[in-house]
């Protein structure tokens, strides 16, 4: 397995921690309008290179529509506060060599939008998985309080809950997929 240091040992990586307890939602319908207003969506191939337990390690590899690419290595560990995501920017060639270690690859569409309910706006991450019916929406807000007052009732679509349904977490879904 190679590491970050074997790759690029003089430089001191740039990393952003980032919470990770999101909302998840099984998406049966969705109105069309939520995915007509402004968003930004892409496609993101994620290829794990290590799975167990709570925590990972992966590759996401962002493609926008035109044509700029975002490759990042994330590391996502669960806490007694939740999941905490680490992330960092790599170059390509780190990325090709990283990748040969893929023990699991998911490819998909995700849509980045906001969405207001109420006073509260929310942050909506919409996932439609290649070769695959099933499509994901992460709800996340800047507390607990405010993610926790989101009302599925109220979105312009059919949701089912599964929040804390570890296997819609990370590279779990690969299982859901039968990939």
């Amino acid at each position: 397995m190679h590491t970050e240091a074997a790759i690029n040992p003089e430089r001191e990586p740039s990393k952003e921690l980032l919470d990770d307890n999101a909302r998840k939602f099984i998406v049966k319908s969705l109105d069309d309008t939520v995915l007509n207003e402004g968003h930004i969506h892409y496609l993101l191939v994620t290829d794990w290179l290590e799975m167990g337990g709570d925590n990972e390690k992966k590759l996401a590899y962002k493609e926008y529509p035109d044509d700029n690419v975002q490759i990042l290595l994330i590391t996502k560990v669960t806490t007694d506060r939740g999941r905490v995501s680490q992330k960092r920017k790599i170059s390509e060639e780190q990325y090709e060599v990283f990748l040969a270690d893929s023990i699991r690859h998911i490819e998909k569409i995700r849509h980045e939008l906001n969405f207001t309910q109420g006073d509260t706006q929310f942050e909506l991450k919409y996932d439609k998985f290649k070769d695959s019916e099933l499509c994901i929406l992460e709800v996340d807000a800047k507390t607990d309080q405010e993610r926790a007052a989101f009302n599925p009732e109220d979105f312009p679509g059919e949701l089912i809950e599964v929040t804390g349904d570890m296997q819609y977490y990370g590279y779990r879904i690969g299982d859901v997929l039968g990939s």
